[in-house]
């Protein structure tokens, strides 16, 4: 019986068919008209606890066109956002739903709240019933420690997400997370030369196998203190993928293609 390799379209925002859902986290932005871009894409748009502060500071000190600035839904135990501006967005239709738990980080917490509305099929909002990827958009900077728990909610958000990919997004790259098996990311069809994309183990070793790569792999270990594939690069459009363990895939960004 022939593996049906799992598709993974990270470039997935540029098709005006795609229905995505946009995560701002608590991270200064780097780029602007890249966030504004991808928020008017969106057919669904959440702020998570200082991400809401963070947008309202952008609404309020730009020249740039905003569709419609009012965030879909709002998450957090807001230790972080200013009330003021949570309270302003609320009253202009946005939902807030507070998310105490402190054994969770905001980030995980908002997915959990995203999969308790796909999962109930809420014919009411069909802007997220229908989502076919979630992006959250949040810069590679700042604590570390932060970075690695973004990289843990991508592990967790799977429970509750399925099987609808989440992809981390910021001003330089996109990651997202491939499970043991096979898998195909389909790339856009413009020119990657240049670009840089990297397989980082999460789970201590993994065996893969790729196709598609400048420096290919056949059934290669990667694990930290020996192999680790960084800076790797494209010769092919489509990429495969096939691991016994968790990897890390990241790439470049390449933003003038974002219209």
């Amino acid at each position: 019986m022939t593996t049906i390799p799992r598709e993974w379209t990270p470039y997935s925002f540029l098709d005006q068919s795609s229905k995505f859902v946009l995560v701002l986290l608590n991270q200064p932005v780097l780029d602007q008209d890249l966030l504004v871009r991808l928020w008017n894409k969106a057919s669904y748009r959440v702020t998570v606890d200082g991400g809401t502060s963070v947008w309202h500071k952008l609404v309020n000190n730009t020249n740039l066109q905003i569709d419609n600035e009012i965030p879909d839904l709002i998450t957090g135990d807001f230790d972080s956002a200013d009330m003021d501006n949570v309270s302003y967005f609320k009253s202009q239709g946005s939902e807030v739903i507070e998310t105490m738990d402190q054994d969770q980080t905001d980030f995980t917490k908002c997915l959990g709240e995203l999969g308790a509305k796909l999962n109930g099929n809420d014919a009411s909002n069909n802007k997220i019933s229908d989502a076919d990827a979630v992006y959250a958009f949040v810069e590679n900077s700042g604590r570390l420690d932060q970075i690695m728990a973004n990289i843990q909610t991508l592990f967790l958000g799977r429970e509750n997400i399925g099987d609808i990919p989440i992809y981390l997004i910021s001003t330089e790259c996109i990651s997202c997370l491939l499970p043991p098996g096979q898998h195909k990311l389909r790339l856009p069809g413009f020119s990657l030369k240049g670009l840089h994309c990297g397989l980082i183990p999460m789970d201590g070793t993994a065996v893969i196998t790729t196709k598609g790569l400048k420096w290919n792999l056949e059934k290669g270990e990667l694990k930290f203190g020996a192999l680790v594939s960084t800076s790797n690069a494209f010769s092919d459009n489509e990429v495969f993928v096939e691991t016994d363990n968790f990897l890390l895939w990241t790439m470049d960004l390449v933003q003038e293609n974002i219209q």
